[in-house]
């Protein structure tokens, strides 16, 4: 026998790959405990030949910190998020009422329309355009909130959605017990409709964090549900629409016009003034938004890159609350702007604030413009001293006579 032959049959021979290879995690192993091995009959002998074991899917560690393996510390990976979801669903009070409270606002259509709303006690008053953050732990909201961005929908439907409270309508939050809503909102009070954006969990925090634009207003009709917060059934609020068939409507369609151009002139104004003082920060805030230009009363004035223009219907109610939000309204006028449905006051209530404004930065330009006058006419007078007195000197040194 050659020593090739030797060699060959001295090398030991391939096993069939182990499935103690593919047991990666704990439910992988569960997965080959409870699975028996397929088996075929091989047609060229009587041996039964063992198919090869199937690999478990492949889960990302939720605090893996290296590049394979996993996603980086504290982005989303959906399994962890998911076990302690179900985990508070299941193992506490808050989650288990959660769940409970919120299936009723799923059972009805996503979006605006959606009547049924839960309600979120927010602490300072928020307009319609306005961005809602949330960065929520509890164990009610962290619940709720997965299950609003996860609930089944149909093709094209927007988002579900919840309500933020008026300030000015529930008590504040630092006289609330953490994880409590005690009082109920009244029949008839009002609030603003938030749409999700994006809701992302930060599974190293355990901490739930929430995108929404504010989309409109509803008003309590009726509360359903008062734990762990409350869920109450609504209706839509708008500005009373003006028809242009109308001939009764002339005076008030032509007086909402006029409002809506002194408002414009204003907000013009503001800018205009803001550019000639040196406070940065302030002259920022008195710069036009996009919002505002969006739905200015001036069609030449709005972008013409704007792909999603406002409907025409509402054009003037979302130009007033873009004014609106920006001119800083106490509690009080907010839940006056809030509640009224017409346009015309609202824009009104804010020309008072535009008015404030333009005297305040008129005064802040003209003492900077004094100021800026006398620092240059103290320059001039000192120009002027030196001069006298390099006159006076050589008029000295001609008649008094130097020590030599």
């Amino acid at each position: 026998m050659s020593s090739a032959s030797s060699r060959a049959l001295a090398r030991p021979r391939a096993s069939a790959p182990s499935a103690s290879r593919f047991r990666g995690s704990r439910r992988a192993s569960a997965l080959f405990a409870r699975r028996r091995p397929l088996r075929s009959r091989d047609s060229s002998s009587s041996r039964d030949v063992a198919a090869p074991p199937v690999p478990p899917p492949i889960r990302a560690a939720a605090s893996s910190s290296s590049g394979f393996g996993g996603p980086p510390v504290n982005r989303l990976d959906e399994g962890a998020a998911r076990e302690r979801v179900m985990r508070l669903a299941s193992q506490t009070a808050q989650g288990a009422g959660a769940l409970e409270a919120i299936s009723g606002c799923l059972a009805s259509m996503p979006g605006a329309t959606n009547h049924r709303l839960a309600l979120f006690r927010f602490p300072t008053p928020k307009s319609i355009l306005d961005t809602v953050a949330l960065n929520l732990h509890q164990p009610r909201w962290v619940v709720a909130f997965d299950a609003l961005a996860n609930a089944p929908r149909r093709p094209g439907d927007p988002p579900f959605c919840f309500g933020v409270t008026h300030p000015a309508e529930v008590p504040p939050a630092e006289a609330i017990e953490p994880g409590a809503d005690p009082v109920a909102p009244a029949v008839g009070s009002v609030g603003f409709v938030c749409r999700l954006d994006d809701v992302y969990h930060d599974n190293k925090e355990e901490r739930l964090y929430v995108t929404s634009k504010v989309v409109g207003r509803f008003r309590v009709d009726r509360v359903v549900a008062d734990h762990p917060f409350f869920v109450a059934e609504t209706s839509e609020v708008f500005d009373e629409a003006i028809e242009d068939d109308d001939a009764g409507e002339e005076a008030e369609r032509k007086a909402l016009r006029e409002a809506e151009m002194r408002v414009w002139a204003l907000l013009l104004e503001t800018e205009r003034l803001g550019r000639k003082i040196d406070d940065s920060e302030l002259a920022s805030s008195t710069a036009l938004d996009y919002d505002a230009r969006r739905c200015s009363p001036i069609v030449s004035e709005r972008p013409p890159w704007d792909a999603d223009p406002p409907a025409p219907e509402r054009r003037a109610e979302l130009f007033s609350w873009a004014v609106a939000r920006r001119c800083h309204l106490t509690e009080a006028e907010h839940l006056r702007a809030t509640r009224t449905t017409s346009t015309r006051e609202r824009l009104e209530l804010v020309v008072e604030k535009l008015e404030e404004g333009v005297r305040f930065l008129a005064a802040v330009s003209a003492v900077e413009g004094e100021a800026g006058e006398e620092g240059i006419e103290g320059d001039d007078k000192a120009g002027e001293g030196a001069g006298e007195g390099a006159e006076a000197r050589k008029a000295s040194d001609a008649t008094e006579p130097r020590e030599r």
